[in-house]
């Protein structure tokens, strides 16, 4: 009797340690991770510099001049050094931003570095991707996405 409580107890754990594991994977909580400050170096080992098909790092100071007041509809990324799944959407965003340069621009906000435009956009779990067009929020997903669903999201934004 003991031992068959016992295998069903380990069963259910097993269980919940693999729902946990499913929810970290498809995207982290703000809430529930450590928050720690980012150097510089750390900040832009997932952002490329101002360019070309880059991706451009965008914070408080450039956030209006840079998204805002785009002459193109603006992907911004919210994201976090430590979150596994914006690490493994940024070659994603990469490849958006080099084959829709001049079409769209592709942005990084660290949301551990500019706090008050996480809080502006009510950011509660990343990554977070929000598309602006003419300054105005036209659409939004969480989590990790493909290339095909980035892509159809500035398709639309562009009329393409």
């Amino acid at each position: 009797m003991k031992w068959s409580m016992g295998k069903t107890l380990l069963s259910a754990m097993a269980l919940i340690v693999a729902m946990a594991a499913i929810a970290l994977a498809t995207s982290c909580s703000q809430t529930n991770q450590a928050q720690t400050t980012p150097t510089q170096t750390e900040e832009t080992a997932m952002t490329q510099t101002v360019g070309q098909g880059q991706i451009v790092a965008v914070n408080e100071e450039n956030f209006d001049a840079e998204v805002l007041q785009a002459q193109v509809p603006v992907l911004v990324d919210f994201y976090a050094d430590w979150c596994g799944p914006c690490r493994m959407l940024h070659p994603i965003l990469e490849k958006v931003a080099a084959d829709y340069a001049g079409k769209a621009k592709i942005a990084q906000v660290n949301v551990d570095a500019s706090p008050a435009l996480a809080n502006r956009y009510g950011i509660r779990s990343i990554p977070a991707l929000f598309l602006i067009k003419d300054g105005q929020v036209v659409d939004q997903a969480v989590g990790l996405q493909s290339q095909a669903q980035l892509e159809a999201m500035l398709d639309q934004a562009i009329g393409g």
